[in-house]
């Protein structure tokens, strides 16, 4: 188990770094988006680069922010079914269909989408769309970035359904070091509160032969 908690462990802590640093490019949206309302609306002079810039930080969060919106639990999920299971039950369906539908498909997704972005770096290529055409290969090296982390999430997830349908809890929370020293010293004194009832039943029936 604990090589379990070290993936997973990981993992999510480097998607929870990633998504704090990429979250300040909502600031960038809005300012970008605020700068063109104003030079067109105020001033009459709309930009060139509004439109790309504007795209490219909401891209960047977006994709980069999947792989944490997957940890929380905030895509789309059915779980009219899933919820009158067993919890055991629930999480080795659930991790049956992370094997034959989740790494599966964004397996191919890497696959079809790593040439493209070799490609792009290789020609420089830059943006058909507007005036201003800057270079797309960030773009899109992002993109792959944000498909990458969330696979890697998606395979902390599947451990953790694994951890699940092994210990039968209904959620995988990791343990601090002092609860497992608690936990170890309650599994002592049960077992030491045992052999305290053993020795009194032992000197119970000695006392009456």
């Amino acid at each position: 188990m604990s090589v379990f908690h070290g993936v997973i462990k990981v993992i999510d802590k480097f998607n929870e770094y990633v998504v704090k640093v990429v979250q300040w490019f909502v600031l960038i949206l809005v300012l970008t988006l605020v700068y063109e309302v104003f030079m067109r609306y105020a001033m009459g002079a709309p930009t060139l680069w509004s439109y790309d810039v504007t795209y490219f930080s909401a891209s960047l969060f977006l994709a980069l922010g999947m792989a944490h919106t997957l940890k929380e639990g905030g895509h789309v999920n059915i779980d009219i079914i899933i919820e009158k299971m067993s919890i055991r039950s629930r999480a080795i369906l659930q991790a049956f269909f992370y094997l034959l539908l989740f790494f599966p498909l964004w397996y191919f997704i890497i696959e079809a989408f790593l040439p493209n972005v070799i490609y792009s770096w290789t020609t420089g290529e830059r943006a058909r769309v507007g005036s201003w055409m800057p270079i797309i290969y960030p773009f899109k090296t992002w993109l792959f970035a944000g498909v990458v982390l969330l696979t890697l999430q998606g395979v902390s997830e599947f451990l953790k359904l694994i951890y699940m349908a092994i210990t039968n809890e209904d959620k995988y929370v990791e343990k601090s070091a002092l609860e497992r020293v608690q936990e170890e010293i309650e599994e002592k004194e049960a077992l030491l509160q045992e052999e305290i009832e053993e020795m009194k039943e032992e000197t119970t029936e000695g006392g009456k032969e």
